[in-house]
């Protein structure tokens, strides 16, 4: 990371303080210390932490020990991890936990555009929350991240992989995200502020050669986990997408709040719900001109 002294990294330093209130402002915003909730994948940034009295249960990939160690040598503040109740296996959250209709909340920040299958992971959800229990979101905006290039998840490449009981993601979701990956400026993430100051320069993130290869080791073999972005949103595109999933009778959950984005990222807060709200065709169109304006890019 660089730093900046001065006046230079003062304006820095409040540019990060208020980007980490407005997230987890945004994400605790439907979220009391008296609920009972699960954090999914908090690994070093905690949004309810069990040290500030939150009543919550964390599943992550690894105990804290191991967190602590993997993070520690990446030079990492390691400060912040907790002790981990449930190590994911593989196996569905609620199989994990062992727990349905249970949680008042649900805190995933930055997993959603990780998960193979979105339907599923969002069904998943609904079954451990309680009825109008709260999911909270926070999703990286393509337009501010190395997805810059890389088109919207549609509604039918997420139902294709709930119907299929994708589990790793495809050699074609693979090659898709090795293919297109950014850098701009030498950043794979910037916040929307600098948006409007960086130069428009950028550069692949893999070459040719790194592409080809990566596609040999991974076309005609039995797939394994890969850690990469499954899955690219703008808050339109997001919202148009669980509005059309839930007209299919897929999910149960709506949206509730979606506050726009701030740094490189947008939060999502959705409600387990027996009625949606129906659009007007004049409201859908006007929901899909947003996705259109938003997924143009220079």
């Amino acid at each position: 990371m660089q730093m900046f002294g001065g006046v230079r990294g003062k304006i820095a330093s409040k540019m990060i303080q208020k980007a980490e209130k407005n997230h987890f402002g945004r994400m605790l915003s439907q979220i009391s210390k008296e609920q009972f909730g699960l954090e999914i994948g908090p690994s070093l940034r905690p949004c309810a932490p069990k040290r500030e009295g939150y009543h919550v249960e964390i599943v992550d990939w690894a105990d804290r020990q191991a967190l602590i160690e993997r993070y520690a040598a990446m030079g990492l503040d390691t400060s912040r991890i907790e002790e981990v109740d449930y190590i994911w296996d593989g196996r569905s959250y609620s199989e994990v936990t062992g727990k349905t209709n249970s949680y008042d909340y649900i805190i995933a920040s930055h997993v959603i555009e990780h998960v193979p299958d979105f339907v599923g992971f969002l069904r998943d959800c609904s079954k451990m929350l309680k009825m109008n229990g709260v999911l909270s979101l926070a999703v990286p905006d393509k337009r501010f991240t190395l997805d810059h290039f890389r088109m919207v998840t549609t509604t039918g490449k997420v139902i294709n992989d709930f119907l299929r009981g994708e589990k790793y993601g495809s050699v074609g979701a693979l090659t898709d995200y090795w293919n297109h990956v950014v850098r701009r400026n030498g950043l794979t993430s910037w916040s929307r502020a600098r948006d409007r100051v960086l130069k428009k320069e950028y550069e692949f993130v893999h070459d040719a050669e790194f592409n080809r290869r990566a596609f040999e080791d991974c076309a005609g073999k039995e797939q394994t986990a890969h850690d990469f972005h499954q899955n690219v949103f703008t808050p339109a595109s997001f919202e148009l997408l669980i509005y059309e999933l839930w007209e299919y009778g897929l999910i149960d959950l709506k949206i509730s709040t979606l506050y726009d984005t701030t740094a490189e990222e947008f939060i999502v807060q959705m409600n387990k719900a027996e009625k949606c709200p129906v659009l007007s065709d004049r409201e859908r169109m006007e929901l899909m001109r947003r996705v259109s304006r938003e997924n143009v890019i220079f």
